[in-house]
């Protein structure tokens, strides 16, 4: 086997920042809009600074698993229970919750949940892009839609939609 030399005045270099998206270095890069196949890597809770009251949200990490973005990351923040949240943080953790099968559908119980459970579980996620029109930093970002997670298995057991079929807005989520 040879012999390796090695030579520390290699370790001094200069990089060149001008070209580097700081925002996208951890992440691989915008994840593209539609349904990815995900898992879920990590979960962890903290406070959120909300306009009108402090209150504890779930910060969840996304890897992607297939096609062109694989391996790329992406996040999702779930707001936890508070008598101050909006209905619509409260009415989407619940739909979360109930399609990942921590709280059965239909439920009018008090159920304690661990979200910690989630991690390292699959999940398909629609991901949507941010309107740069109205984002003050005229960026796009990769966002998990409303009812944009899904058990991979009952997704894979829905039957299709009928060629043709029209969409009822007013049931979209009727699963809640």
């Amino acid at each position: 086997m040879a012999s390796i030399e090695y030579d520390d005045s290699l370790l001094q270099t200069s990089e060149a920042m001008g070209g580097v998206d700081w925002d996208t270095i951890e992440t691989g890069g915008l994840v593209s809009e539609g349904k990815h196949l995900a898992t879920i890597r990590k979960i962890g809770g903290y406070l959120h600074n909300f306009s009108t009251y402090t209150g504890p949200r779930a910060k969840v990490q996304f890897q992607i698993k297939e096609g062109p973005d694989k391996g790329k990351v992406l996040y999702d923040d779930i707001t936890l229970p508070d008598p101050r949240e909006a209905d619509g943080s409260r009415n989407r953790r619940i739909l979360i919750a109930s399609r990942m099968g921590l709280i059965p559908r239909g439920s009018k119980e008090t159920h304690q949940v661990n979200w910690k459970v989630l991690e390292g579980r699959d999940v398909l996620i629609t991901v949507e892009h941010s309107d740069p029109n109205k984002d003050t930093k005229r960026r796009v970002f990769a966002n998990v839609a409303f009812a944009g997670w899904e058990d991979p298995a009952a997704a894979a057991a829905a039957p299709p939609p009928h060629p043709g079929a029209t969409t009822q807005v007013q049931d979209r989520y009727a699963d809640i």
